[in-house]
């Protein structure tokens, strides 16, 4: 196992970018969101990833140079072109409006279409907590989840994201799919060969399968209910922006390289001042942790929040470095061997 230093990282794929003439606004969110990632142990959405956007750049999918358009301004509602965008630049640039409404307003919404993958959503949630705001993040997807009933996909993982800041550490976060596994891990399986487990993907005819080159498609989180959180993601993103749905985008990986996505999202920012003091809302929410830490877990077992286990690999990672596998470091070294920069240790 390769373990690579986050600051040595973000140097080594910074000078990458720019290599591949990415203006520096979108190649600096790209790195931080992907190293952060990589740092919480959201490995799926961390350096794996990189090796596809920097061929989506080079081979023109995603846009290097973006000139975002507003195209609907109605103070506390915006809806945002983002020209073929990196889709983490684009969500930072609509949070930045979120917050700026919500800090005049109450409450700030931005809808963006025209853009594509924009990684783990906690990257704009905790941006927003991090201004003393209460931060949503939604996308859409192409149809990797099983419809309820059916036997094809129709609607992607379509993640829901939401944050809001603590006392004495970092934001709470829960960040979820709609499924109950990313496509990126039955891709990961397919990597190493490794059988997924009971009850997670689905084979071409609707039927379970443990084998990751037989999976077509995902489950939806509690079956029916996350069928109904995937479609209610799809109607404030693709519906609401008129963008193509989930069902009709291409997929991420195995499609024309060349070709733009048009992948949409909405992000929300409420002012947490406009309802109470944010200090004791800060010391509310630790409080109310601390109630929950603290309840008796089953034998073996551990009570955590949403974004406890994130929080523990980070604090891990940034002293032990993040674990590449050797196929994840492979497809690195591929992209460039500058990677090599970045190790800190082997095992």
């Amino acid at each position: 196992m390769i373990y690579l230093g986050a600051d040595r990282l973000k140097d080594v794929m910074e000078s990458i970018l720019r290599e591949c003439r990415v203006e520096p606004e979108s190649a600096s969110h790209l790195v931080e969101s992907v190293v952060e990632a990589s740092l919480k142990g959201i490995d799926t959405h961390g350096l794996a990833l990189f090796p596809h956007y920097v061929e989506g750049f080079r081979k023109g999918r995603i846009n290097r140079r973006p000139q975002f358009r507003i195209v609907k301004d109605n103070g506390s509602a915006k809806l945002i072109d983002a020209d073929g965008a990196i889709g983490h630049h684009a969500g930072i640039f609509a949070m930045d409006f979120c917050i700026d409404m919500a800090s005049r307003n109450g409450s700030g919404i931005v809808a963006v279409r025209n853009s594509s993958h924009f990684g783990a959503a906690s990257y704009f949630t905790e941006y927003a907590a991090h201004h003393d705001m209460i931060g949503f993040a939604f996308t859409n997807t192409n149809s990797l989840v099983k419809a309820h009933g059916a036997v094809e996909p129709f609607f992607g993982t379509n993640p829901i994201c939401f944050a809001c800041p603590m006392d004495g550490e970092e934001p709470l976060c829960l960040d979820m799919a709609t499924s109950i596994i990313s496509w990126n891990y039955v891709r990961n399986h397919k990597e190493t060969n490794q059988l997924l487990g009971d009850g997670l993907a689905y084979d071409e005819n609707g039927h379970f399968t443990t084998d990751p080159h037989q999976a077509r498609c995902v489950r939806p989180i509690g079956d029916y209910k996350g069928f109904g959180l995937g479609m209610m993601v799809e109607i404030m993103c693709s519906v609401l922006t008129g963008s193509e749905i989930g069902h009709n985008l291409m997929p991420m990986f195995g499609s024309d390289m060349s070709k733009k996505r048009g992948i949409s999202h909405c992000f929300h920012a409420i002012d947490i001042r406009k309802f109470t003091n944010i200090k004791q809302f800060r010391e509310r929410m630790k409080n109310l942790a601390a109630i929950i830490r603290s309840m008796k877990p089953l034998e073996g077992q551990e009570v955590m929040l949403p974004g406890d286990p994130e929080k523990r690999a980070m604090k891990d990672r940034l002293v032990n470095g993040i674990p590449v596998a050797p196929n994840i470091w492979k497809n690195l070294l591929e992209v460039s061997p500058k990677f090599a920069e970045a190790v800190i240790r082997e095992e």
